[in-house]
């Protein structure tokens, strides 16, 4: 787990709403691990249920390869395991 400053200072550069760059790192049933470029430390997951493409939720088949890099939007961060989680549309 990253320590307090760390996620201070990411919590406070990713607001609710920042645009980010991050790369798949991995795929697991309910979303996909991620690594936000700027960000490396933090641990980012995309919901597989937020993953939306043409506005519909898309098929596991669909996500983004390991390796991939996306482009996504923070929408929370989770205090408990220090966690941000990010929408793609």
């Amino acid at each position: 787990m990253i320590d307090d400053q760390v996620w201070r200072d990411a919590k406070q550069a990713l607001p609710f709403g920042a645009q980010v760059e991050a790369t798949v790192l991995r795929h697991l049933p309910f979303g996909f691990f991620v690594e936000i470029t700027d960000f490396p430390e933090v641990a980012a997951v995309v919901d597989g249920i937020s993953y939306l493409r043409a506005g519909e939720v898309a098929d596991l088949a669909d996500w983004p390869a390991v390796g991939d890099v996306i482009q996504g939007v923070v929408v929370d961060h989770v205090e408990h395991n220090r966690q941000v989680k990010l929408r793609v549309d």
